[in-house]
């Protein structure tokens, strides 16, 4: 129980960690990558004074030097005019050709392009050149920042996988020191339990060798034991109930045959019931499995079998059935109970903590119990997946 509190713990840990530190990360990440781009439309923006220049010069047909037009990250600008549906001016050497321009999708008037394995920003625009207007594409290169933005991707995946591993073991540390109490508190209540045990059945041995060694009619001597036997099965019950509350006590389960167990348990309380005039019929369908440990199984059909022994009337019949339905093993137990106005002065044993019990193991089965009273019919159905050995 504690190993899986600790490793919850820590996962939780580790996990809400890692998405911080992404969340942390693609924020800063996204916010750098927003004003990279914001820097580099504002740059290019700025060059449509000049464009509009050399747009002018073009047209005029007075010759200009290309190589001036140049944003403020030393990328050479290029330019196409269109007017009437046709290009009127642009650079001779234009590295992104003309229908790849005109056919990207813009934004805000602005578009991105890779292309022969550059990476281009575009920007739609319109220029007056004298009392005329064009239609104007403009774009530069922006691999240094797309580099920039590579560089600073790489850096945050180191930075971040180094302080993911930093805290890690911070996190398997602080889940350990989390634990520490729990186990602290765990270990003293196991402790008081364990104590409260041996001292409650001391003194119920002590009473009754008392009762074999004094002078006590024999009637009364055999009610004391029955009620001395009692609450030393009630407290043994309620430690193997504590200890399966806990889950600490649990034993790595197989594919047990249970249709055996049951049957030999069956045939022990036959025999009880008989004496008190009862029967007990039933059967179990063979060759059925569950998954479980074969004591958990035997613990599981001798409670119910011994709870139709304390409570079942007498002169009845008492029924049970183990088979499988579907792909799972249904076991139910009915027997008729004592009425309440013929019971006698001495109540009969508590079923609340042993079919707790049978609860706790049906749950550990990754099954339920299901309890019935209706018109003195007391029916107990446990109900459980069926496992299929592996040979």
């Amino acid at each position: 129980m504690f190993r899986r509190m600790y490793l919850t713990i820590a996962s939780l840990l580790i996990l809400s960690t890692g998405l911080l530190l992404a969340v942390l990360g693609g924020a800063v990440y996204r916010e750098l990558e927003t004003e990279l781009t914001k820097d580099g439309q504002n740059d290019l923006v700025a060059q449509s004074g000049p464009v509009q220049d050399a747009l002018g010069n073009l047209l005029s047909g007075v010759r200009f030097n290309p190589g001036d037009l140049r944003d403020e990250r030393g990328q050479n600008v290029y330019f196409f005019a269109v007017a009437n549906g046709r290009v009127v001016a642009s650079l001779k050497r234009m590295p992104v050709p003309f229908n790849v321009v005109t056919g990207l999708s813009y934004k805000n008037e602005f578009a991105t392009v890779r292309f022969a394995g550059s990476p281009y920003r575009v920007y739609e625009f319109v220029a007056t050149v004298g009392n005329r207007r064009v239609h104007t594409y403009m774009y530069s290169l922006i691999e240094q920042e797309e580099s920039m933005l590579w560089h600073a991707r790489h850096l945050m995946w180191e930075v971040g996988g180094i302080g993911f591993v930093v805290a890690l073991v911070g996190n398997l540390f602080l889940a350990a020191r989390l634990m520490r109490p729990t186990v602290q508190a765990w270990t003293a209540y196991r402790e008081t339990v364990l104590e409260l045990s041996h001292e409650l059945q001391t003194p119920l041995a002590t009473v009754g060798a008392m009762m074999s060694s004094r002078n006590v009619d024999e009637q009364t001597a055999t009610d004391v034991r029955h009620e001395l036997e009692r609450a030393s099965t009630m407290v043994s019950d309620m430690l193997f109930l504590s200890r399966l509350r806990s889950g600490v006590f649990l034993q790595p389960t197989e594919p047990v045959a249970v249709s055996d167990i049951t049957e030999e348990a069956a045939e022990r309380y036959r025999a009880i019931l008989l004496l008190q005039g009862c029967q007990l019929v039933g059967r179990a369908e063979p060759g059925l499995f569950v998954e479980t440990t074969p004591p958990a199984w035997e613990r599981l059909a001798s409670t119910l079998f011994k709870n139709v022994v304390d409570h079942a009337a007498p002169q009845t019949k008492a029924t049970w059935a183990l088979y499988e339905d579907g792909r799972r093993v249904c076991f139910v137990i009915e027997n008729v109970t004592i009425p309440k106005s013929q019971e006698g002065p001495k109540p009969a044993p508590e079923r609340g903590v042993g079919l707790q019990i049978v609860a706790r193991l049906a749950e550990r089965m990754r099954g339920r119990m299901e309890v019935e009273e209706r018109d003195g019919h007391f029916r107990v159905s446990v109900n459980v997946p069926s496992r299929r050995p592996l040979w």
